[in-house]
């Protein structure tokens, strides 16, 4: 991306062990450090030591069945196996573009909401915990 472009909200997307997910509406990375207030008699006002921190993961997609081909997608019904199985996943947030961003680092699918309203498309909602180190990189070449 050439400096001063704007990333587009249609072009960033979760990947889940290298899959996007099939219909995705949103997506949201958060990082949150956590802090210590510390006061003494030598200090005046307080000071903050910042600690380590932790990230989520939140997520939104149409409910389909992924296509047979490409074979390139993660659909919800299978995000929710992988909750249900306890499984490690790496994840990727980027928009896939040569010089772009890249945040990925390793998750757990910590929440699955499935919703079908009537005479609508029926939605998946996902929360995911961080584990490990986010890692900031650029897409390669």
């Amino acid at each position: 991306m050439a400096a001063g472009q704007f990333y587009r909200g249609e072009n960033l997307r979760f990947k889940f062990n290298g899959d996007d997910l099939y219909h995705a509406t949103t997506c949201s990375l958060e990082v949150a450090t956590a802090s210590e207030e510390l006061a003494s008699k030598d200090i005046a006002g307080t000071e903050i030591s910042m600690g380590n921190y932790a990230g989520t993961l939140s997520t939104e997609a149409l409910l389909a069945d992924k296509p047979v081909t490409p074979a390139t997608f993660v659909d919800p019904i299978e995000l929710l196996q992988l909750q249900l199985n306890k499984t490690l996943l790496d994840f990727e947030f980027t928009t896939g573009v040569v010089g772009d961003k890249i945040i990925s680092g390793k998750c757990y699918v910590s929440q699955s909401t499935v919703n079908a309203d009537n005479q609508t498309v029926g939605t998946a909602n996902f929360s995911f915990l961080v584990t490990g180190d986010i890692i900031i990189a650029t897409v390669p070449v």
